[in-house]
Parts: structure tokens; C-alpha cells; sequence
């Protein structure tokens, strides 16, 4: 097989397989932004004895908001803010304002 006239086909089927594949998203890939849906989708505010900081470990008596299609991210509302949590370690990964 003669691989100098086949690169060119070859290229061109990549070039062509590039530029349809962001037609070809669907909605289930897009990415969540979890700090928006955790603003458009309030829950009432969990109790907690100080204010929630950054890296700190969420306690398992706080029952966390899913979303679906995220796994890796959960939330839940403290002093009418959201709180972004890390669903494998609990932690917090960011505190809204």
C-alpha cells in the first residue's frame, strides 16, 4: 500500500470528522455549571454551627442537593448562599456571596 496518497485522504477524513463533531453534541454533554444551577435552584439553608470555609468537611447530617448528570459536585444553602461540595471527600469547594 502506497502510504504517500492515502495520508492526504486520511487528513482529510479528520478534517472533516473535526468539523462535525460539535454538531454532534448532544445535551447531555454539556458541562453544568453547578454554582448557577445551585443560584437558579434555592434549597432551604442547612444548620450549621459556624459558617461553612473552603476545604472544610461537610458533616454527613447535611443532606446535599445532587444534579443530575454531575456526580462530582453537590450543594446545599447556608445563610441564603450556596455551597459547592466535592461528593467524594464532602468538602467544600466554594462558598457563594
Amino acid at each position: 500500500m502506497n502510504h504517500r496518497r492515502s495520508r492526504p485522504l486520511f487528513t482529510a477524513a479528520l478534517l472533516i470528522a473535526a468539523s462535525l463533531a460539535p454538531g454532534l453534541a448532544t445535551a447531555a454533554d454539556t458541562p453544568v455549571n453547578v454554582y448557577q444551577f445551585a443560584v437558579d435552584n434555592p434549597v432551604d439553608d442547612s444548620r450549621l454551627p459556624v459558617a461553612p470555609t473552603l476545604g472544610e468537611t461537610v458533616p454527613q447530617s447535611i443532606s446535599l442537593v445532587p444534579l443530575q448528570g454531575e456526580a462530582t459536585y453537590a450543594y446545599f444553602y447556608y445563610n441564603g448562599h450556596p455551597v459547592i461540595v466535592d461528593t467524594s471527600t464532602r468538602s467544600v469547594v466554594r462558598v457563594g456571596k
